[in-house]
């Protein structure tokens, strides 16, 4: 997350709905998505610049994970 959007990450399952909350005493738990004004409404909609440095996130994820299998 720092690396692509230079923030840091806050280890939290706290925020919003999180189904996470109900696992992460279980298994390591990563969450990431969006947060906005509009979400879970029927006119949900966030900016454009938001998604694609969430699309970073997510690629880096993916190749940080198979990189060590």
């Amino acid at each position: 997350m720092e690396a692509e959007t230079g923030r840091r990450p806050e280890a939290s399952t706290t925020g919003g709905t999180s189904d996470a909350r109900f696992i992460r005493a279980l298994c390591p738990v990563l969450e990431l998505g969006l947060v906005g004004q509009t979400m879970h409404q029927i006119d949900e909609r966030v900016p454009v610049a938001e998604l694609e440095a969430l699309t970073g996130v997510y690629r880096r994820v993916i190749e940080t994970v198979f990189e060590r299998l």
